[in-house]
């Protein structure tokens, strides 16, 4: 539908013609025949793609049905053979006794649920035995033939199930067949296996598209259970067809299954045809609809077409006129928009400085409504101690006395403060009246003020922080030339000014610095990385002195990239400098003394372990009276002692020797596969005629066997007697002992020994804990010891990677645990059940 008026009338437009009546039914019904053509087609195209989509969930349905009976068949047959080797191994296990009764296994009575009978046969030289496990009943003539030796020859191996079935149907029956294993030789474990029993026909039932199922031995072609649901008999009903293959007792069956299509699936592929019924109505009403707004739009359409060629020369004159506006209204927006985009204040004033124009940064500058202040006075905003004089030199300028000009003042804004301004008068010109006006800007010059302030303050501000810098800093150009220092650097070399170090070194690489290739070095890096760098070095003083410093450089580029001096800031660190290296000197002093220590200390030991061997050796023959009975009681009492007293040593002796070792770091770990199960109940057995002596109860909870470490036996022992002797000794009578072994969050092996004793304060923890520390209480009634005890726990443990802790609380107890890492636990049943489930 055209029309003509103001909107849309253009120069040169010609009126349009009055409208002429087209011929051909095709041109006039063209919409009408794209709406139905259109409409049928979605329609065919919705219908066809859900018919595909109704399809592909039948076919899904019946998938999934399909995949439910593989998976209860194949279930089923697994769990029968599983039944058969449980049953089997419980034989096998009892096929001593020559009578085995079914109430043997009355809690177990669901695993003879696909059985009819259940038997062992012996073969004794010619005899053969049957032996009934269920069902004890008499077996005829023909079963015994069937159960011969030659029957079960060249069979599968031991441990194996196969199936006899196909042989005797007559014999056996055509719904049974026999499972057998060999348990040993000539012993088999046989079980009749029903074939009717083997699936569960209700949940078949309840299966609705299921139409049958066939079972067929692959080997014989015997079709083993066949299942056909009731009232499936319509010869018109359409079915889906499935085949898959299993294995039983090691040998493959194929399962044919027949799926119909239920009352679901027929309902869903109906409704593809009510969609194209409901398109082809909504398509017949929306052709309907389209022909009579047609109509309807070609009356309309000619009406308009006569109006708008009555209007065409009205609206011509109108359009022209608007259009002649428009560009007026454009242009004065322009020149608006232009002269307000300017940042400067623009203004227009008469002869007296009244205010005849602004624009729109006078708002901006001193925060005022430009439109507020038109026809005022613009001098009086100015600042009072040069109002006046503003007002001479304007005078002055409309009186021809003076050109163009350019002053500063300050200016009111809208916080009532004053902002400094710079005013020029730019022009002179006369309006339509002949009236004189001047034009002139502002700019705002109260930030530039403000940065130039703060550019001063910040130069002396930084300039008296550099003067009163406790460090020294500088500025040195590539040739070595200072540009710059301050007093601290001065000072740290041993001038007396700054300018006497500008004076005195020309080149500071090479005046200055005792390592020039050092320095030569980390100028290459600054400028190679254009970063700053921080280095320790040695310098000399004014006075010959050599002193160390910490510098910090970074290179000052030019716009290439290029050095133009480099600046940076020094320390004086001399004096921690040379603590430093005392201390290094100090350390090394100490190694050396600490390692001459551990070897006296292991020389000591081997030394009086010689002649200690022989007293004790001697003490033990008198003691025992080997070459005769002594004459004095006291005599045997006396080699007792000794020989007690000996071995205390020893054990002493030899503390001091493993520790030593350790320190030396010549005690390698003899390593192997430790069950820790058994080393614990191996202390533990070590120490309880000492707990028996206080009564004390040792509770070992260490009984996981598949617990295991890498690492040497002995080690291992000596740790757990060492806080196993300790925590009976200092618990009182009638104390509480346990032993217990977890895997941490790290995966570490944690073994703990906890005591309900005396317990320990922080101070008396430390000291047990230190080399040689001993702590004495009431209730250590074998001797102090030596104070190795948890030292060698210590090393013993740090030497296979783990680590040693000890928490106590005083009259509560404490708890040791020795951690293994996690490289060192060994979990095989862990691992194979991982496997397991992997699998």
């Amino acid at each position: 539908m055209n029309s003509v008026g103001n909107d849309n009338y253009r120069p040169n437009m010609v009126p349009p013609n009055p409208m002429k009546k087209k011929s051909g039914w095709l041109s006039s019904n063209m919409a009408l025949l794209m709406v139905f053509l259109n409409g049928l087609i979605l329609t065919v195209t919705a219908y066809a793609t859900l018919s595909v989509f109704i399809q592909e969930i039948v076919k899904d349905n019946f998938l999934k049905t399909t995949n439910e009976i593989q998976e209860h068949v194949t279930k089923s047959f697994q769990n029968s053979e599983k039944k058969f080797l449980i049953l089997s191994n419980f034989i096998e296990v009892a096929s001593g006794s020559e009578v085995i009764k079914f109430s043997n296994f009355k809690e177990n009575t669901f695993l003879f649920d696909d059985f009819e009978s259940i038997f062992l046969i012996k073969f004794e030289q010619s005899q053969k035995k049957i032996i009934p496990i269920m069902k004890e009943a008499n077996f005829s003539k023909e079963w015994s033939s069937i159960l011969s030796k030659e029957r079960f020859k060249n069979k599968k191996s031991k441990n194996k199930i196969y199936t006899i079935s196909s042989y005797d149907k007559e014999s056996m029956g055509s719904n049974v067949f026999l499972m057998v294993r060999e348990i040993k030789k000539d012993t088999y474990f046989v079980g009749v296996y029903n074939k009717a029993q083997h699936l569960n026909e209700s949940w078949m039932k309840s299966r609705e598209t299921l139409y049958s199922l066939d079972i067929v031995s692959q080997k014989t072609n015997e079709t083993v259970w066949n299942y056909i649901a009731k009232g499936s008999s319509n010869q018109n009903a359409k079915y889906y067809m499935s085949m898959f293959e299993y294995y039983f007792a090691g040998k493959p069956y194929n399962v044919r299954v027949n799926l119909k299509i239920g009352k679901r699936e027929v309902f869903l592929q109906k409704i593809p045809i009510l969609l194209f019924l409901f398109g082809v109505t909504l398509t017949l009403i929306g052709t309907l609809y389209v022909r009579n707004n047609q109509r309807q739009s070609q009356k309309l359409s000619s009406m308009n077409k006569e109006l708008a060629h009555k209007n065409f020369e009205l609206s011509h004159e109108v359009a022209e006129r608007e259009r002649l506006n428009d560009l007026i209204k454009k242009s004065e927006r322009e020149n608006k928009s232009i002269v307000n985009s300017v940042s400067d204040i623009i203004f227009e004033l008469d002869t007296v400085g009244t205010i005849l124009f602004l624009n729109a940064s006078w708002e901006k500058v001193t925060g005022f409504e430009s439109q507020k202040y038109l026809g005022r006075n613009i001098f009086h905003l100015f600042h009072e101690t040069d109002r006046d004089e503003q007002k001479k030199i304007y005078q002055e300028l409309i009186n021809g006395k003076r050109q163009s000009y350019r002053s500063f003042s300050k200016i009111k804004s809208s916080d009532g403060k004053y902002r400094s301004v710079e005013i020029a008068f730019s022009m002179l010109r006369q309006d339509e009246g002949q009236d004189i006006r001047a034009v002139g800007t502002i700019t705002d010059v109260e930030e530039r003020r403000r940065a130039e302030q703060a550019l001063a303050n910040a130069e002396k501000k930084y300039r008296t922080i550099v003067e009163n810098a406790a460090n020294g800093i500088y500025q040195v150009t590539p040739e070595g030339q200072f540009l710059s220092v301050n007093p601290s650097f001065a000072s740290i070399l041993g001038y007396t000014s700054p300018e006497e170090v500008l004076r005195d070194i020309s080149n500071a690489h090479d005046d200055l610095y005792e390592d020039k290739d050092k320095r030569e070095q980390i100028l290459k890096d600054v400028n190679n990385l254009k970063v700053s760098k921080y280095f320790e070095s040695e310098v000399t003083k004014k006075d010959g002195s050599v002193i160390w410093i910490s510098e910090n450089i970074r290179p000052v580029l030019d716009d290439n990239g290029g050095v133009v001096f480099y600046e940076g800031s020094i320390e004086n660190i001399n004096q921690r400098k040379r603590a430093e290296i005392a201390l290094k000197e100090a350390k090394v002093e100490s190694d050396l003394a600490n390692r001459s220590k551990s070897e006296f200390l292991a020389n000591m030991s081997h030394e009086l372990r010689t002649p200690l061997n022989s007293v004790i050796g001697f003490s033990e023959i008198i003691k025992n009276e080997a070459f005769g009975k002594l004459q004095q009681p006291e005599y045997k009492e006396y080699a007792t002692s000794i020989y007690d007293s000996g071995k205390d040593l020893l054990a002493v002796i030899n503390e001091i020797l493993n520790v030593s070792h350790i320190e030396a770091g010549s005690r390698d770990l003899k390593e192997g596969i430790i069950c820790i199960k058994d080393v614990v109940s191996s202390c533990v057995d070590m120490v309880k005629g000492k707990a028996a002596n206080k009564k004390i109860n040792i509770d070992n909870k260490v009984l996981d066997e598949g617990l295991k470490v890498v690492g040497e036996s002995d080690a291992v022992k000596q740790m757990l007697l060492n806080l196993l002797s300790n925590a009976i000794r200092f618990s009182p009578d009638n104390a509480y002992v346990m032993i217990d072994a977890e895997i941490d969050n790290k995966g570490g092996l944690c073994l703990s020994i906890t005591d309900t004793g005396v317990g320990l304060t922080e101070g008396e923890l430390e000291k047990a804990l230190s080399a040689f520390g001993q702590v004495d209480t009431e209730h250590s009634r074998d001797g102090s010891g030596t104070g190795l005890g948890l030292t060698l726990v210590k090393s013993l443990i740090e030497l296979h990677g783990g680590a040693f802790d000890m928490v106590s609380q005083k009259n509560i107890g404490t708890t040791a645990t020795i951690t293994f890492p996690k490289k060192r636990v060994s979990r095989p049943d862990i691992e194979v059940e991982k496997e397991q489930e992997d699998a």
